[in-house]
């Protein structure tokens, strides 16, 4: 399956190439299959932004492994008013990488019921001795945290990606009173200033779902304008 995805990519950029007669290819496509071959020869998960389709696709060797469906893509700068300015877009296409993320701090940790030391190599391994049933209440399980809906990852190249399930609201109202409740913040000490965003709006349950791939070294393919 990896190699025929594989052979799949290499295909479409031949097929693009070898139109002698017909309409030239579009630039931006060849760039981005030419990108995700690159992707695609690493044994690495991989995401692929299609801004088109609106969709997120979650990837390894060129085969599709899961596809996230947006509800939205907005670039956000979350600026004081007095100084607010919209960023240029960035180059596309272009593979973004995650510089630091969310999924840093997804672990899975798992623990031995007991401990016993390693028997000596002139001794027999002892029968274990059977575990004393416990008389006492019995302890409380760690509860599973759960991923959040929201959250932000900061990308090499200086933007932050943002995940949420709702984009914020860009009406010209909607703007001025985010600006004021931020002016109050900052009043009172609890204002931040975030790089410019590429914020990508999905349901509750897809975010938490891809919150452990927003980690450190994630590459992410965006292959369409914004």
């Amino acid at each position: 399956m990896h190699r025929s995805a594989l052979a799949c990519i290499s295909i479409s950029l031949a097929a693009l190439g070898a139109r002698a007669g017909d309409v030239p290819p579009d630039p931006a496509r060849v760039a981005a299959l030419e990108l995700e071959a690159g992707l695609a020869k690493r044994p690495f998960v991989y995401l692929v932004l299609d801004p088109q389709r609106r969709v997120l696709e979650i990837k390894a060797r060129g085969a599709v492994l899961d596809t996230v469906q947006l509800t939205g893509i907005e670039i956000i700068s979350q600026q004081p008013l007095l100084t607010r300015d919209l960023p240029g877009r960035p180059p596309i296409p272009a593979v973004w990488t995650v510089k630091n993320g969310p999924g840093d701090t997804d672990r899975e940790i798992v623990a031995p019921k007991e401990l016993r030391p390693a028997p000596k190599e002139d001794e027999a391994e002892a029968e274990p001795t059977p575990a004393e049933t416990p008389t006492g209440p019995s302890p409380t399980p760690t509860p599973i945290s759960v991923p959040p809906s929201s959250y932000r990852s900061r990308l090499a190249n200086g933007w932050d990606l943002w995940i949420t399930d709702r984009l914020p609201p860009q009406s010209a109202v909607g703007t001025f009173l985010a600006a004021v409740r931020d002016g109050w913040r900052r009043l009172r000490g609890l204002g931040e200033d975030h790089p410019p965003a590429v914020t990508l709006a999905m349901a509750d349950d897809d975010a938490r779902r891809i919150h452990h791939l927003m980690r450190t070294g994630t590459a992410i393919l965006v292959a369409g304008e914004l």
